[in-house]
């Protein structure tokens, strides 16, 4: 569990900030958070937010920062929006268990080994028999993004409007595919600093 201790300070980060999410909306009065629709990747609730008692105030600033919060893709809790939408609140849930998944896998040099070593053995030797640690996650990447890509450019293309909770269950892949690739991308480094010193190690001294 220890093996890349940067893997593990980012686990126990990224479950503080997922459980600071559903307990901002109880952290102000009802009915505070409402209509915050704006666009992605800009502040646009700043104003609202600096009225907010410092803890929930950070969470809302960073989720503003990220999403779209628009109400009618939000999931509403103690009467006030979530700090980001359902779909992205269930991809920063998910993503823990996908750096879990990283913690409990063997460690390897190479990325894609070490996203195979995540799956059940069987499965892990089908695919490197079958298709090789690159393809294999190649193909888990694609299929984790999937799901949102293609309910997102429906949505986009299309008068179509998913549920949020449609929102959530395609939300779950690419939370854990993008959690697991993070995890075995930190294990991977400290893979290569054990074997680089180990290799250093060898040498003998001029």
């Amino acid at each position: 569990m220890f093996f890349s201790r940067v893997l593990f300070a980012t686990l126990l980060l990224s479950l503080f900030y997922t459980v600071s999410n559903f307990v901002a909306p109880y952290a102000i009065p009802a009915g505070t958070a409402v209509a915050l629709d704006g666009s992605a990747n800009v502040v646009d609730n700043g104003a609202l937010y600096n009225r907010f008692p410092a803890y929930p105030m950070v969470i809302y600033y960073v989720g503003d920062a990220q999403c779209h919060q628009m109400a009618v893709r939000t999931i509403v809790l103690n009467g006030n929006q979530m700090p980001m939408d359902a779909r992205m609140t269930s991809i920063y849930l998910f993503a823990n268990l996908g750096l879990i998944s990283a913690i409990f896998a063997a460690p390897s040099t190479s990325i894609a080994e070490g996203l195979l070593n995540a799956f059940p053995k069987r499965l892990a030797a089908w695919g490197r028999q079958h298709l090789g640690p690159g393809v294999f996650a190649a193909v888990v990447v694609f299929l984790g993004i999937l799901p949102v890509a293609a309910d997102g450019f429906t949505q986009l293309l299309t008068p179509y409007e998913s549920t949020n909770a449609t929102r959530v269950l395609t939300g779950i892949p690419t939370g854990w595919v993008a959690g697991l690739l993070v995890g075995v991308m930190m294990t991977s480094i400290r893979q290569v600093g054990i074997e680089t010193a180990a290799l250093r190690s060898r040498i003998p001294a001029a």
